[in-house]
């Protein structure tokens, strides 16, 4: 374990919510200028992007195998990182342009139009990713001897 003791956990936590928070202010002053200036497809596809950029490194440190201390490192640090940037990512960049997606439409289409993304596909994405989750856990066994197969 990287963290075995309670209070070192929570302190790295602590930490990770304030990176959270600190760099996503910095992302929202310059994803305005990244919106204004490359557009509204560049700030919808930058959180992708960086998922999955980074979730190489991430699955090849995990794949590479956590025997020894250094190699748990590497993987804490990459995954530390990756959703870092990820969530950053998400809450300046996405999901201000999925609300400007709405901005064309008039108020009935707005009203509807987000009651069936945010309800029905929040609905669908979360049935689905659980779907997919059992599916692994009956295959494999356990979440665990899972993993390879989703890196």
């Amino acid at each position: 374990k990287q963290y075995p003791d309670p209070l070192d956990y929570q302190r790295f936590m602590g930490n990770f919510s304030t990176a959270v928070g600190a760099s996503t202010m910095v992302v929202i002053v310059l994803g305005v200028h990244l919106i204004r200036i490359m557009g509204w497809r560049a700030g919808a596809l930058a959180t992708p992007i960086v998922m999955g950029v980074l979730a190489a490194p991430f699955f090849g440190s995990i794949l590479a195998g956590l025997d020894s201390p250094r190699t748990l490192k590497i993987a804490v640090t990459c995954g530390t990182i990756q959703t870092l940037l990820s969530r950053t990512a998400k809450y300046a960049l996405f999901d201000p342009t999925t609300q400007m997606a709405y901005i064309p439409l008039d108020e009935d289409s707005k009203v509807k139009g987000k009651a069936a993304i945010e309800v029905l596909g929040s609905r669908i994405g979360k049935s689905g990713g659980s779907f997919v989750q059992q599916g692994l856990v009956l295959l494999f066994g356990s979440i665990i001897n899972a993993a390879p197969a989703l890196a």
